[in-house]
C-alpha cells in the first residue's frame, strides 16, 4: 500500500464532511510515541470560542512509511543532532538540490558522522552504510508523503493551518505550508515552536513569503485573538509576539524581538486535548511501543532564574519560573490518567518545583494512582525526598547531572558539589529510581587534570547507573555561552556546516536561523586528548554496571560488603567498631568533624582523637568503598535492607 493509499484508508475512518476551521500540525521528525503538549493546549483554548480545530499527527504515517525504529533513531538525534539528518531528508522537497550536493552531505556530514560514532560507541549505533540507505530511502518518500498530506489537509477545507516546529520539524513543516499555500492562496498559515523564537522566527518571515504569521514564545495568550483575526480577515501585525512582515522591518530596526505574553496564572490553562493523537495512534497501529502522556506543571527554571547554566539554551527568553498549585496539579493528573489509561506519563516541566514535596507529591503517594512519572529535578535532593518521589510514582528522573567534578561544575553554575552528583546516584540505585544524565566536557577553563581524576573515580561508581552519553558541550542558542561567546574564549561561532546544506541562503541569515553553532578555542586547547581516557571509561561503565554490585548488610556487630565490582579488591569486606560506625554512618556525605562526633557518640571511648577517625576514613578509602572529597566522605555501598540473609 502506497502512502496516498495509507492515508485514504485513515481518511475513510474520519468524518470529513464537517469542514474544519483550525488544522494544527505536528510533521515529521516530531516526537513519535506522544502528542504535542503545544498543540493540545492551543486546541483547548479555541473550544470556548466554539473555533472547529483538529490536530493531525503526520508524525505517525511516515513513521508507518519508513519503519518506526528509523523514524525513532532520527527524530532522537542520532548520530549527532547537529547532523539534522531529519531535515535533510525533506530539504530536496522545499528546495532545489543538485546530486553533487546531496552527494556532499551524504559523504561530509552523514557517513563521516556515522563512521565516527561508530569507532566511537562500536555496534551502539548503525554502521555507516546502513545508515545512508536508511535515510536514502526515507528521501524517497518525502515527496508523496507531502502529497498525501495536502489531500487530508484539504479535505477538512480549513481556513488557518498552524504548525508547531521543534528541533527537526522544520523543513517538513515548511515544504507542507508551501504546498498548502499554493493550493489555497487565501489560507492562513502560522508558525510557532522552539525554532520560531527571537530573530529565528523573523528569519522565517524573511525567507518563507507562504508564511503569514509566526508566534514567538508562548502562544496561549495570544493565539486565540490571532485565530479570530485570521478568520475574520483581520489585521494581526499589532498582536505581542506575533511577526509578520508588515511588522518585520519595524522589529528589525529596533531589535525588538519581543516575545508573546507568557502565561502568569499556570492554574488557568485548559487541561490539553490529546484526543487526535490517540484516535490517529491507534488508527496507524504502529508496530512499537505504547505512547506516553504529558503532563506540565511548571514553566521556566528557578534556578535558572538566579543562576542560568551555561550551556543551557532552554527556555529562551521565558526563563521566569511558574507552577500550577497542588491541587490544580492533582485534578489535571487525575483527569488525564482516567481519560487517556495505561500510559507512562512524561512531565514537560524543566525543574521540579520544590513546594510540591509538601502537598502534590504526598497526595500523588496517598493516592496510590499506579503512576509511572518521569520527573527533571535538580541533584542536591535529601534522601527523604527521593523517598517520596519514588512513593509518588516518579520512577525515572533527569537530576541535571553533566560532570563528577566539583570544579567543572562551579563553571557551568550548576550549584551542586561532584559528590552530590554521587550520592544522588548511589539513592536512585537503592530506592530504584533510574536517572539520566551526562558528561559534559569542553567549557572554557576547565581544569584538564580534572577529567584525569573522573576517569580514575569511574571504576569505583561501576555499580551505579551510567551517564545515557558523554561528548563535547554544543553550542545552543539562548545559552550563556552562546550569548557571551567572545569574552568566554569561543570564537568564530557559525552554524553547523549540516545548515549550509539544507537551506540555500546567506552566512547571515543561517546563523538567523540556526540553534547549533560550531566554534573554536581561543586558547587552542586539546580536548580529545584529555577527555579520551574518561570517554573509555564511560563506555566500560556502560558495558559492566549490570553485571557490577556493591552493597552492605549490618548484622549485629559487623557490616559485611558484598564487592562485585572489576575493580573489586576482596569480594567480602566485614567492618566492625569504629570502622562500622563511620561507614554507616556514611551513607550520605559526612564531614571529618561530624563523623568524629559520630564516632564519640556511638563507640564513647575513653580517648578518641580525630586523627584516628581519619585514619579509619582513610583506610575505607583506599579500600575503594568509599570516596573522599576534602573532608567530606561518601559510603559507596548500597545498603541492603533485609535482615539476617546470608552472603
Amino acid at each position: 500500500m502506497d502512502m496516498r493509499q495509507q492515508t485514504a484508508g485513515m481518511l475513510e475512518q474520519q468524518d470529513l464532511q464537517k469542514p474544519v476551521d483550525v488544522i494544527l500540525v505536528s510533521m515529521p521528525f516530531g516526537p513519535l510515541r506522544q502528542p504535542s503538549m503545544g498543540l493540545s493546549l492551543l486546541k483547548a483554548t479555541l473550544n470556548p470560542d466554539h473555533i472547529a480545530t483538529k490536530i493531525l499527527y503526520f508524525t505517525l504515517p511516515f513513521a508507518k512509511l519508513i519503519g518506526p525504529a528509523l523514524y525513532e533513531y532520527i527524530a532522537a538525534g542520532h548520530p549527532n543532532t547537529t547532523d539534522l539528518v531529519g531535515e535533510w531528508i525533506f530539504s530536496a522537497t522545499l528546495f532545489d538540490s543538485s546530486d553533487c550536493h546531496s552527494q556532499a552531505y551524504i559523504e561530509q556530514i552523514l557517513r563521516q558522522e556515522a563512521r565516527m560514532y561508530q569507532e566511537l560507541f562500536g555496534k551502539r549505533v548503525r554502521a555507516a552504510d546502513e545508515l545512508v540507505d536508511d535515510v536514502l530511502m526515507a528521501r524517497t518518500q518525502a515527496e508523496d508523503f507531502l502529497a498525501a498530506c495536502v489531500q487530508e489537509v484539504l479535505a477538512y477545507k480549513p481556513r488557518m493551518v498552524g504548525f508547531t516546529s521543534v528541533f527537526q520539524q522544520h523543513v517538513a513543516s515548511l515544504a507542507l505550508a508551501q504546498r498548502l499555500k499554493e493550493r489555497l492562496p487565501d489560507l492562513c498559515v502560522v508558525f510557532g515552536g522552539a525554532n520560531c523564537e527571537g530573530v529565528m522566527g523573523a528569519e522565517l518571515i524573511r525567507q518563507f513569503p507562504f508564511i503569514d504569521a509566526v508566534v514567538s514564545g508562548e502562544g496561549e495568550q495570544v493565539f486565540s485573538a490571532l485565530v479570530e483575526r485570521c478568520l475574520a480577515g483581520a489585521r494581526f501585525d499589532n498582536l505581542p509576539g506575533v511577526y509578520t512582515r508588515r511588522n518585520l522591518s519595524f522589529l528589525s530596526a529596533n531589535s525588538r524581538y519581543s516575545n508573546a505574553p507568557s502565561v502568569r496564572d499556570m492554574d488557568a490553562l485548559p487541561f490539553p486535548q490529546f484526543d487526535d493523537f490517540f484516535t490517529q495512534w491507534e488508527a496507524v497501529a504502529l508496530d512499537t511501543g505504547l505512547p506516553k502522556l504529558l503532563f506540565e506543571t511548571s514553566r521556566g527554571c528557578w534556578w535558572g532564574e538566579k543562576h542560568h547554566c551555561t550551556f543551557c539554551g532552554l527556555n529562551g527568553q521565558t526563563m521566569s519560573f511558574r507552577s500550577k498549585s497542588a491541587r490544580r496539579a492533582i485534578d489535571e493528573i487525575v483527569h488525564l490518567t482516567s481519560a487517556y489509561p495505561h500510559s507512562s506519563i512524561a512531565v514537560v516541566d524543566n525543574i521540579l518545583d520544590m513546594k510540591y514535596f509538601k502537598e502534590f507529591l504526598p497526595e500523588l503517594a496517598t493516592r496510590q494512582l499506579g503512576l509511572e512519572l518521569f520527573y527533571e529535578v535538580k541533584a542536591n535532593l535529601r534522601k527523604d525526598q527521593l523517598q517520596l518521589l519514588r512513593d509518588a510514582g516518579v520512577r525515572q528522573i533527569q537530576p541535571g547531572i553533566e560532570s563528577l567534578s566539583s570544579q567543572v561544575l562551579e563553571i557551568m553554575n550548576k550549584g551542586v558539589k561532584g559528590l552530590q552528583n554521587i550520592q544522588l546516584l548511589k539513592w536512585c540505585k537503592e530506592l530504584g529510581i533510574i536517572p539520566h544524565w551526562s558528561i559534559i566536557w569542553g567549557f572554557p577553563g576547565e581544569p584538564p587534570e580534572e577529567y584525569a581524576r573522573m576517569a580514575e573515580l569511574i571504576p569505583l561508581l561501576s555499580h551505579l547507573t551510567p551517564p545515557i552519553m558523554a561528548g563535547t558541550i554544543r553550542l545552543d542558542r539562548f545559552s550563556p555561552n552562546y550569548d557571551n561567546a567572545e569574552q568566554l574564549g569561543f570564537l568564530d561561532v557559525t552554524p553547523y556546516p549540516a545548515y549550509g546544506y539544507i537551506y540555500p541562503f546567506s552566512e547571515q541569515s543561517l546563523a538567523n536561523l540556526a540553534y547549533f553553532f560550531t566554534y573554536r578555542y581561543e586558547d587552542d586547547r586539546d580536548i580529545i586528548s584529555y577527555a579520551r581516557p574518561i570517554h573509555e571509561r564511560v563506555l566500560e561503565w556502560q558495558d559492566t554496571h549490570a553485571q557490577s554490585e556493591l552493597f552492605s548488610i549490618n548484622k549485629d556487630t559487623h557490616l559485611l560488603i558484598r564487592d562485585r565490582r572489576p575493580i573489586a579488591q576482596r569480594p567480602l569486606v566485614i567492618l566492625s567498631g569504629l570502622q562500622r560506625v563511620l561507614y554507616c554512618a556514611c551513607d550520605g556525605i559526612r564531614s571529618l568533624g561530624q563523623l568524629y562526633q559520630v564516632a564519640k557518640d556511638h563507640l564513647e571511648p575513653e580517648e578518641l582523637s580525630c586523627r584516628q577517625v581519619e585514619d579509619a576514613l582513610q583506610s575505607l578509602v583506599e579500600q575503594q568503598l568509599m570516596i573522599r572529597e576534602g573532608d567530606l566522605f561518601l559510603g559507596l555501598a548500597i545498603p541492603y535492607s533485609v535482615s539476617n540473609q546470608d552472603l
